[in-house]
């Protein structure tokens, strides 16, 4: 079971990362530019990026507590 919260850890910073990045690079390209950002969409970035990762981490968090219990009878 620690496997899979690790798993989740490391892969929820990764996508927290991944979808940060994704995002400002939307922005810059297609949205602000070189001008400067208003102060919400800082907020929403970071926001939707957090959101991300701890979906990911919960979903690898609950595949390990549900294999974790199947296997913990054997």
């Amino acid at each position: 079971m620690w496997r899979y919260v690790l798993l989740g850890l490391v892969s929820g910073i990764g996508m927290t990362v991944a979808v940060m990045a994704f995002g400002a690079g939307v922005y810059w390209l297609w949205l602000f530019g070189d001008d400067p950002w208003p102060g919400w969409a800082e907020a929403v970035l970071a926001g939707g990026a957090f959101a991300m990762g701890l979906a990911v981490f919960v979903g690898f968090v609950t595949v390990g507590f549900r294999r974790g219990r199947g296997t913990s009878g054997r």
